[in-house]
Formats: C-alpha cells, sequence, structure tokens
C-alpha cells in the first residue's frame, strides 16, 4: 500500500518526511525543495508546495520565524500532480484518499482515531491522533471531482490537547474563568480543597485540567497586570497536575519548559517565579526513561516501520523532552548538565519525531469556504510570488 504510507508516516509521526513544527523555512526547503508559493507577512509565513502547506509566525521583524504548523491538502490530490521529494520517496499518488482504507491501515498498526468532530465543523468530520496531535479532516459529500464521501480533505499538525479539550469543555468557560480568579485569593491548602470539590470524574479530570492551563494562558494575554499572579497560580496548577497524577513527570517537565521559554520571551522578568534553566534542563532530561545508548532511533531512510510501537513512543518521547530543554541552552550555568543536553541534542535527527511546541495557531483548513477564506485574506496581506528559497528570506527581511 504505497499510496498510504506517507499518509499514515505524517499521521503516526507529526511531520512531512522528517521536517514539521521545530524546523525553519530553510530547514524545511532543505528537505522538501524550493519550488513553493509564498506568502509572506510581518509576522506570519506560508509557504505552499502544493500538496502541503507550512506555516510560521514571529513576534516582530528581528525575530526569527518559529514553526506554528502544516496541513496536507488531501483533496488537491484530484487535480495536482505531485512531483519532487515526495514522488521520490513514495513513489506515485493516488487521485481521492479513502478515510475507511486510511484509518484500517493505522489500526492494523496500533493506532486509533478519537474523533472530535464539533458542530461548527460545518458537517466535516474530525479525527486525531493523541499521539502524534494531529487531526484529520474528512469530507461529508461528494465535491466534484475533488473528493468523495469518506474522502480525506486534510491533514494538519498540531491539534494540541489543550485544543481538544477546549472543544468539548468551550461552554464552561465563565464559570471556570470565575473559578480561577477565585483562586487566585486563596492559600496552598484552599486551593487544593477547590480541586477536590471540583475536579470531575476520572473520564474526563485530564481534559478539565488542561483546559485550566488553557484558560490561564488566554487570561495572561487579557490581564497583563496580573502577570505574576497568572504565572504564579499556572505553575502551582502544573504541580499539582502531577503530584495527582493528571499530568505525567513528562508531560510536566514539557509544559513548565515551554511556558517558562514563552513568558521569557514575551518579556516577563519573573526570577522568583520562573523555574531556572538548570532546573527546567534538569527536569526534562530526568524525565527521559533511558539513556542516549538504549533510547530507540530510527536509521538513515528515517524508517518509521523499523520500530514497534513502543519504541516509537519511547523515541518520540525523548525527542518531545530534549525539544523542550533546548530552549534553555544557553541560561544553563552547570556545564556538565549543558554538555549532557548538547549530546541529546546531537542525537536528536534520529529520533521520532513529534509536535512539540505549544506555540501558536496555523490554519486548518477545514474545508473549501475556510480554504477560500484563508486564500482571500492572503491575497489581501500580500503578492504570492513562486520563489527560491533566498528570495523568499529577502523577502521576509523586507516586511
Amino acid at each position: 500500500m504505497a499510496d498510504l504510507d506517507i499518509f499514515v508516516d505524517v499521521i503516526v509521526s507529526g511531520a512531512v518526511v522528517g521536517v514539521g513544527l521545530i524546523d525553519s523555512p530553510d530547514g524545511v526547503a532543505h528537505a522538501i525543495g524550493t519550488d513553493f508559493v509564498e506568502d509572506c507577512g510581518h509576522a506570519v509565513m506560508r509557504r505552499d508546495y502544493g500538496l502541503v502547506e507550512f506555516f510560521w509566525a514571529r513576534r516582530s521583524g528581528s525575530d526569527p520565524w518559529h514553526a506554528t504548523g502544516f496541513t496536507v491538502q488531501v483533496h488537491r490530490l484530484a487535480s495536482l500532480d505531485v512531483t519532487g521529494s515526495l514522488i521520490r520517496r513514495y513513489g506515485p499518488f493516488g487521485r481521492h484518499l479513502g478515510f475507511a482504507r486510511l484509518n484500517a491501515e493505522l489500526e492494523r498498526l496500533g493506532y486509533r482515531l478519537d474523533e472530535i468532530t464539533q458542530a461548527s465543523d460545518a458537517g466535516f468530520r474530525r479525527y486525531w491522533l493523541a499521539e502524534s496531535r494531529v487531526s484529520l479532516v474528512v469530507a461529508p459529500t461528494p465535491g466534484g471531482e475533488v473528493t468523495d464521501v469518506g474522502d480525506v480533505w486534510s491533514i494538519s499538525g498540531r491539534q494540541p490537547p489543550e485544543a481538544v479539550a477546549a472543544a468539548g469543555l468551550g461552554a464552561q468557560r465563565q464559570a471556570i474563568t470565575d473559578g480561577l480568579a477565585h483562586l487566585l485569593r486563596l492559600g496552598d491548602n484552599q486551593r487544593r480543597d477547590w480541586l477536590d470539590r471540583r475536579q470531575p470524574a476520572t473520564s474526563a479530570r485530564v481534559n478539565w485540567w488542561l483546559y485550566l492551563l488553557l484558560v490561564i494562558d488566554q487570561l495572561l494575554g487579557d490581564q497583563p497586570r496580573r502577570r505574576a499572579d497568572w504565572v504564579e497560580l499556572k505553575l502551582w496548577l502544573l504541580r499539582q497536575g502531577q503530584a495527582r497524577g493528571v499530568l505525567t513527570r513528562a508531560e510536566s517537565a514539557e509544559k513548565v519548559a515551554y511556558f517558562a521559554a514563552d513568558m521569557r520571551r514575551a518579556g516577563a522578568e519573573l526570577p522568583d517565579l520562573l523555574p531556572s534553566a538548570d532546573d527546567i534542563v534538569r527536569a526534562c532530561l530526568d524525565a527521559i526513561p533511558v539513556g542516549r545508548d538504549q533510547v530507540p532511533m530510527l536509521g538513515a531512510r528515517r524508517d518509521l516501520h523499523r520500530l514497534d510501537r513502543t519504541q516509537m513512543r519511547l523515541s518520540r518521547l525523548a525527542r518531545n523532552l530534549v525539544n523542550a530543554a533546548q530552549w534553555h541552552l544557553d541560561e544553563v550555568q552547570d556545564e556538565r548538565l549543558a554538555d549532557q543536553l548538547r549530546e541529546w541534542i546531537a542525537v536528536k535527527p534520529s529520533l521520532v519525531y513529534k509536535p512539540a511546541s505549544p506555540r501558536g495557531q496555523h490554519h486548518p483548513c477545514l474545508g473549501p469556504t475556510h480554504a477560500h477564506r484563508h486564500e482571500r485574506a492572503c491575497r489581501r496581506r500580500s503578492s504570492v510570488t513562486r520563489c527560491d528559497a533566498r528570495s523568499a528570506a529577502d523577502q521576509c527581511a523586507a516586511a
């Protein structure tokens, strides 16, 4: 089933030919090529390779681009001839991708998709693989020559668990916001009592906790004068989440690492609240359950099929934690710890990819209406030209 391989690889690994949510525009161009259409604004950039689109964002023109997502526009197969590195690696592509066939292959490999369709999805059905944080959109009706009923419309990364939790708990936002504001005024013991009374049954507990953290992130933007209060509360909740078994040790370390990096990048100097770079890196590396000599690695061709599911999980867990720790390398004071992190960074290309960075969202392109709206916005924002990697960089520098 060669024509399924690329889509299975994308869904399981959360990357396209090994690149995705940690790669710069130059890194993606090196892996996939320079034949793309670029839409570059001051703070956002999109590169369209035909079948795949990649997205980046930055705070200002002097900041580096940070990857925020990618979308495999599967519906374009009906009218698009795939060329370049994708065809060389995977062979010929079909004109349609049936969801039932794709899902059967994923289940055969031991992966189960969760349906996360919402009323706002306009009849399209949405599925999500928690392990890689990749979502799929499936067409509900025929689209002429574009799609048949049950065809995959698009595959996108990343869809973080917080976003999935928000989709199911959005109606409770005001009540949760009020509860969090109440927590700010309480001491530790009273906060623990509040959690004991409010947290739902085990089956719904993880999503509820993730939604608490997501609402705090939103309040940090809405209430900058209370930044220190919200930072303290989020870090306290992350510690509590791990202590109560809602978050694993690895999940807690990763979330703290990215949260601290985001706060420092936003100019929040809170040394009495934010953990040090040494503490963050040490927590991330300590959460990797095996050493570098034991962690499963991919071969030169990055063939996922040579690893079983347990090995892939272990490998992507290690890469996930190294990604998170790497943001703090320049601030680490302990040279032995810094060297240990550099050694992990050196083997990172051989680890199974997993989307890790929670920053930013991309254009999900749920269906034709969303795609057309996005294209119109792109044309209004800037001209779209076919260019190579060098000219693209020049245009963005001038934006």
